[in-house]
């Protein structure tokens, strides 16, 4: 025997130990956008939360320094017979916008043939159109929490504008707009008028034109999660960050608990909104959820002290690169690779969006110090057919909020808002249907 008592005593103080929590308290795993926003819609739903994040704080993955855009504009998914083309043409290589890791496509095999299946005409536009229903919902209860709380998160409403080097891919992008979105909020644009809403782009020598879409915003998404993160606290939500989870037990088909590395955590409901490590925690439960990583990078320059920045958001489609100014800042982002959980930061990813920063604002390129770049690098969860995953899987008391690519922060506040409903067992207030599990 010893001060603290005998061997085996010893041991279990070292082991998980339950923690009886209130039997009503709903656990959500994961401190980003999705995660954060959940909590605040159960909050306001008078529900008790308890928000489980892995990192030493909250929304440093994929929430930390996105292109910082809300766009229902672009709610095509990613499976576009363009887009399938770029991914195979870019097999193996870092010099290209979207790229395959050779060593990936074994794992990615049944999940690609569902990708591409699903980008038949048919089920692209259909998928694109329930896209676009939960991105317009969700961007008016952004625009309800920034009111109503007075959040600032360098938030623009000028909108975004895509532009073009071909007249044909113009036409052809501003036809699909009009038939999946209607055409009230899209506006089609010559080269003059383009350089007229952004004068910084009148370099690009090849420039056709551009489509404006006026309804779409921008902001920095790491401070509109802190500012979240700040609401939910005040709310009497908890957040724990540096807990790791293990396993989400399950028992006679109903959640038991949550096993910790220092403690198991009792739960008879849970939402896991982990992004691309969803799938993983989900298979432990026996539910298969067809979610891949699709690593994306970003570029932040400091432009204080410069002149005659850019002033609207700029996506060149050609390119796969989105341009966001900020206040005192300029983000490049953008680029596809499937290449699993590679957290490598490749140079040649650097040096590609450096030269698309170069080839659309040359004057600002020669401007800023290359030096003091932020680089970042996040993992998108990528659904095999463009759509999120909201709602209860088979385990009864366990639900899901994942899946959402490339458009996470666009449809956060929608899909915590259709969770929240579906965990209390209330009507939604738009058609869930799409993003269940069971679709």
């Amino acid at each position: 025997r010893t001060c603290f008592g005998s061997r085996w005593s010893q041991v279990q103080i070292l082991l998980p130990r339950p923690d009886r929590m209130k039997e009503d308290q709903i656990i959500i795993i994961g401190g980003g956008l999705l995660g954060l926003a959940t909590a605040n819609a159960l909050l306001d739903r008078g529900e008790k939360v308890l928000v489980l994040e892995r990192s030493e704080e909250t929304a440093l993955e994929t929430s930390f320094a996105n292109a910082g855009m809300l766009t229902p504009s672009q709610s095509a998914p990613w499976n576009s017979p363009p887009d399938i083309a770029r991914i195979l043409s870019g097999i193996g290589r870092k010099d290209s916008p979207m790229t395959l890791s050779v060593k990936q496509i074994p794992s990615l095999f049944f999940w690609g043939l569902k990708f591409m299946f699903y980008s038949r005409p048919q089920s692209f536009e259909r998928i694109s159109r329930e896209i676009f229903s939960l991105a317009n919902y969700s961007k008016l209860l952004t625009k309800n929490i920034r009111d109503s709380e007075n959040i600032r998160y360098d938030e623009s409403t000028k909108g975004t504008m895509k532009i073009f080097r071909d007249s044909e891919r113009l036409q052809q992008s501003f036809d699909f707009s009009k038939r999946i979105y209607g055409d009230s909020t899209t506006k089609l644009l010559n080269r003059e008028e383009v350089i007229d809403l952004e004068p910084q782009l009148k370099e690009i020598k090849d420039l056709e034109g551009g489509l404006h879409y006026r309804s779409d915003e921008t902001g920095d998404a790491y401070k509109f999660c802190k500012a979240l993160e700040d609401i939910v606290r005040r709310k009497g939500g908890r957040i724990l960050v540096k807990t790791n989870i293990k396993k989400i037990h399950v028992n006679k088909g109903k959640v038991n608990s949550i096993v910790t590395e220092r403690a198991v955590l009792r739960a008879r409901r849970v939402i896991v909104c982990a992004g691309s490590w969803s799938k993983d925690l989900l298979k432990d439960s026996g539910i298969r959820i067809p979610i891949r990583p699709v690593k994306g990078y970003s570029l932040t320059y400091d432009t204080s002290g410069i002149n005659d920045k850019p002033k609207i958001s700029i996506i060149d489609e050609g390119v796969h690169i989105a341009i966001t100014p900020f206040d005192n800042r300029i983000r490049v982002a953008g680029t596809a690779e499937f290449v699993g959980f590679d957290e490598e930061i490749h140079p040649k990813r650097i040096k590609y969006l450096n030269a698309m920063l170069k080839l659309i604002y040359p004057d600002l390129y020669s401007k800023i110090d290359l030096d003091e770049g932020e680089v970042w690098q996040g993992f998108r969860p990528m659904s095999a057919d463009g759509l999120p995953f909201i709602g209860e899987t088979r385990v009864k008391g366990l639900f899901v909020n994942t899946g959402h690519g490339q458009l996470g922060w666009t449809l956060a506040m929608g899909s915590a808002d259709l969770i929240a409903d579906h965990v209390i067992g209330v009507e939604t207030q738009i058609d869930s249907k799409p993003y269940l599990m069971n679709r």
